[in-house]
């Protein structure tokens, strides 16, 4: 509201009073019309947007405001259903066939199939490129992934957390809150 505005409702109210007073109305109904008049000559100068962002301010979006692939990633798990999106499944699939490569291991090769059990364990592969992974799979994936540490020396890898076959859904709370 500006002072401009505000000091036209309220003359607006006092001319209304005026006229009607000068009409020959009391002076009580008078006045209660010359108030309502600036009251709403006052609600007037509130104009509500069509659009709700309308009168929101405009920030400015700067390259690293953009989404980036990891958000992407993250918009990729359910965590209702507990099912990893394709988009999520490929990049940690595409990561751990890099690392197995760079240890002489083709995960696709039949012939290397008891290296890959050694390396990453016995479903983590097959689970991975499985038609639903699930939020557990990329996990163990990605603890695959640490243990091929590309800066480790290529001798035997550390010892393999004991597998958990839990197909059941996630719980949405942490491990913290549990």
């Amino acid at each position: 509201m500006t002072l401009r505005r505000t000091l036209i409702a309220a003359g607006a109210a006092v001319v209304a009073a005026l006229v009607l007073l000068g009409v020959g109305l009391t002076l009580p109904f008078a006045v209660a019309w010359g108030l309502l008049t600036g009251v709403v000559g006052l609600l007037a100068q509130l104009v509500v947007p069509l659009e709700p962002g309308a009168d929101a301010p405009r920030i400015d979006v700067t390259p690293d405001r953009r989404p980036t692939e990891i958000s992407r990633m993250s918009w990729a798990l359910n965590t209702h259903t507990g099912i990893a999106g394709p988009q999520i499944t490929r990049r940690v699939g595409e990561i751990l066939r890099q690392r197995l490569l760079r240890r002489g291991v083709d995960p696709h090769d039949p012939e290397h199939r008891g290296h890959l059990e050694r390396l990453i364990g016995s479903t983590v592969w097959e689970r991975l490129t499985g038609p639903e992974a699930t939020m557990s799979d990329i996990e163990r994936a990605l603890d695959a992934i640490d243990r091929l540490d590309p800066s480790a020396p290529t001798g035997s890898p550390p010892p393999l957390p004991a597998p958990t076959p839990d197909r059941r859904r996630p719980s949405p709370f942490r491990r913290s809150r549990r």
